[in-house]
């Protein structure tokens, strides 16, 4: 049986500032399991939405069950693809392992709106394992997990998004500053 994991969280924080964080979320203290996020392509399409796509790779602990086949942790290839349309205010993103399909495949599907002057984050997960006499117990394990980590998530973009606001206003208040000296 699949595992899915939805979970909502709203942002005080404009689309601007939240899509921006989104795009620059590592490194931040909160992900150190996260060791590498390179941008593979990036372009803007006829409708003036931004694609993004990424190639991350996690390290992460297995389960004590599994450890005497696979070992003590595992590195982990994550494609990501984002799209931010700017007139509509949206970011979604899709991300799934490249490797590890047969242990588990893990898909995350994040969709931010923005509503006045706060972003909302819905977010959809879903866990699948292919591991004959495992399937059940490594699906369960792997949404508790990733369920469990939410508030490092959540902790860590938070530290970015403030990041971003502060860098933000450093930006608006300098150019202030010089188009008062013009």
């Amino acid at each position: 049986m699949v595992q899915i994991l939805s979970t909502n969280f709203t942002y005080n924080y404009d689309f601007p500032t939240t899509s921006a964080a989104y795009l620059n979320r590592y490194p931040n203290p909160f992900a150190k399991h996260v060791l590498s996020s390179d941008t593979l392509d990036t372009h803007v399409d006829l409708g003036g939405r931004l694609h993004t796509t990424r190639l991350v790779v996690k390290t992460g602990l297995l389960p004590d069950f599994i450890k005497p086949y696979l070992g003590r942790s595992v590195q982990s290839w994550i494609i990501e693809r984002s799209i931010i349309d700017p007139k509509l205010q949206t970011l979604q993103a899709y991300s799934s392992n490249l490797d590890h399909h047969r242990i588990v495949k893990i898909e995350e599907l994040l969709t931010y709106r923005c509503s006045r002057n706060e972003t909302r984050l819905e977010c959809n997960v879903r866990f699948l394992s292919n591991l004959f006499g495992f399937k059940r117990r490594i699906e369960a394990w792997t949404k508790e997990k990733f369920s469990k980590n939410l508030p490092n998530l959540t902790q860590g973009f938070m530290y970015v998004i403030r990041r971003v606001s502060r860098l933000g206003s450093r930006l608006l208040n300098t150019a202030s500053l010089r188009d008062q000296t013009i």
